[in-house]
């Protein structure tokens, strides 16, 4: 069959087989396009939704803060092991997180205010809903730092980022 070879009547009717084809397509495609026609009669076409409203730019103040770097961290009374002592002592393990033998590491982000109280407590990394209410319960029960933070010789509020580990023995 491969070898045999076709005939001029064969080939051209092939040809004018293929160009009907060709011809409805040219018309067709042009067609598809949405952007192009205007919507049926008695057909309303919905404007598209407007963008998303910008993100929100935060409670950062490039002059009043809080800052992530300072000249001087807060200091907890007693340091940063005194702080880690007191939210390992009052920290209470969820009984549903215990049940299901849930467990991780919670990272809690708060403000150290210029006056060494805590604001702002929120989660940054979560571990399941349990566990992150009981971070942010001990972390706002935190008595206020001893000192704040120090920028350009005077205090300001400062980021502050714990981890609290969960975990079943």
């Amino acid at each position: 069959m491969m070898t045999k070879k076709h005939s001029r009547l064969q080939v051209n009717t092939g040809l004018l087989m293929i160009l009907p084809v060709i011809a409805v397509l040219l018309f067709l495609i042009p067609g598809c396009s949405q952007n192009d026609k205007p919507a049926e009669a008695g057909m309303e076409v919905a404007p598209p939704p407007p963008p998303p409203p910008p993100p929100p730019v935060g409670d950062i103040d490039p002059t009043n803060g809080p800052f992530e770097q300072v000249d001087k961290m807060p200091v907890f009374n007693g340091g940063d092991d005194a702080l880690i002592k007191f939210i390992a002592d009052n920290t209470i393990y969820p009984e549903a997180a215990k049940t299901n033998g849930i467990q991780g590491k919670v990272i809690v982000g708060f403000v150290v205010e210029n006056d060494g109280s805590i604001d702002r407590v929120k989660v940054v990394k979560g571990v399941d809903p349990d566990l992150d209410k009981e971070a942010v319960r001990v972390v706002s029960t935190v008595p206020g730092f001893e000192k704040p933070g120090i920028k350009d010789g005077k205090a300001v509020a400062v980021r502050y980022q714990i981890p609290i580990n969960f975990a079943l023995k």
